[in-house]
């Protein structure tokens, strides 16, 4: 079994519990004991949210070999959402009403996160890694990311697509936050570059499992290539069903359909796009690299270099300012204005007024087996 496949059944050093409640609503955070806390949140059944805790388990290892934080150890309390809103309420409203928990990792899907932000703006800075969605910015002033909009990323890709395969393109989408955003900014960015857009299909991630009406309607467009704004869950089926009809022109989709490396060959040759890869120019971070290799084998992925980043930094805040929760979220504010930038292992991290990174690097890669292949660099730090 491929590192890529046995991840989706990873269950990280850091167990996977139900967080324990404070009966105290608010608190100060962290002023007990000899451990600080972050609450960390994502599907960990999913490849994003077992791969995104990979990087943070990593992180966090790091710290603790340096000391932890002003001598205290780093733990993560880690809990699955399920990618599901409901559950990501009761989640976030878990963390916050426990004073232990000083800061949160997460939610890594956009749906997940933008149902929890209510909770967070009560008085908990909630960093998400991997949530791209236009949606989350300025969603409040304690919620921020490390991963860039795809508002930006979509562009990106479209300016990749124009440029290397085709001014006729189909789209299909999933019905929800990350799909919408990265659909709409997709679409915008590739008609403004003199593309064509022939058809459009929304999907229901997860739910919808018969792809072929909308295929053949594709098929019948003859489009240059197809756009999948979703996640893997869903693009598997997607491209199957596609290939199986004869389709033979390039799939191209975000960062959501990272985990289709090493499933299948139908999946070889598909175009992504990338918030982080290790052979990028420029990239920094070797201990991270060698490290995910010693403890995982293979290459890490945008998903665990976003975690990694998304603890270091708040890690990084607790050690200036202490335990306070409204001292950590007023210097996660100053990050790349008052403050330095963030160096990560994903680039820069600058935010502006929204919590959202500024010129953060962007790449296109193509799945080759369990390899994603660097194809081109789209900008940023």
């Amino acid at each position: 079994m491929s590192s890529r496949r046995s991840a989706r059944f990873y269950l990280a050093a850091v167990a996977v519990v139900g967080v324990m409640v404070s009966a105290s609503g608010c608190g100060g955070g962290g002023e007990r004991g000899e451990v600080v806390r972050f609450g960390f949140a994502a599907p960990v059944e999913q490849y994003i949210g077992s791969e995104t805790l990979r990087g943070a388990q990593l992180a966090l290892e790091r710290v603790n070999a340096d000391n932890g934080i002003r001598g205290r150890t780093l733990e993560l309390v880690a809990v699955t959402d399920s990618a599901n809103p409901e559950r990501a309420v009761r989640v976030a409203e878990s963390f916050y009403t426990d004073e232990s928990v000083v800061a949160v990792i997460g939610h890594v899907n956009s749906g997940a996160t933008l149902a929890a932000v209510t909770i967070y703006n009560r008085g908990l800075a909630a960093v998400s890694p991997t949530a791209t969605s236009p949606e989350i910015s300025g969603a409040g002033p304690w919620i921020f990311r490390v991963c860039s909009s795809d508002a930006a990323n979509s562009a990106g890709l479209a300016r990749f697509a124009l440029r290397e395969l085709g001014s006729r393109a189909a789209i299909l989408y999933a019905n929800e936050p990350y799909g919408r955003g990265l659909r709409e900014g997709f679409a915008l960015a590739y008609a403004a570059g003199g593309g064509t857009l022939l058809e459009e299909y929304p999907y229901i991630e997860g739910r919808t499992t018969d792809f072929e009406p909308y295929l053949l309607g594709i098929q019948g467009a003859r489009p240059d290539l197809i756009f999948v704004a979703g996640l893997d869950i869903s693009a598997g089926p997607i491209i199957r069903q596609a290939r199986a009809l004869g389709i033979t022109v390039p799939f191209i989709g975000g960062d959501g359909i990272l985990g289709l490396a090493g499933l299948d060959p139908v999946y070889d040759g598909t175009y992504v796009g990338l918030l982080y890869h290790p052979d990028a120019p420029g990239a920094t971070g070797q201990q991270f690299v060698e490290a995910y290799r010693r403890a995982h084998g293979g290459q890490p992925d945008h998903f665990a270099a976003l975690g990694y980043d998304a603890v270091l930094l708040v890690a990084e805040a607790v050690r200036e300012v202490g335990f306070d929760r409204a001292r950590i979220r007023d210097y996660l504010e100053e990050v790349g204005t008052s403050r330095d930038a963030f160096r990560g292992v994903s680039g820069l991290v600058a935010f502006d007024e929204n919590g959202d990174p500024l010129e953060k690097s962007f790449a296109v890669g193509r799945i080759a087996g369990e390899a994603i292949e660097l194809i081109s660099i789209e900008g940023g730090s």
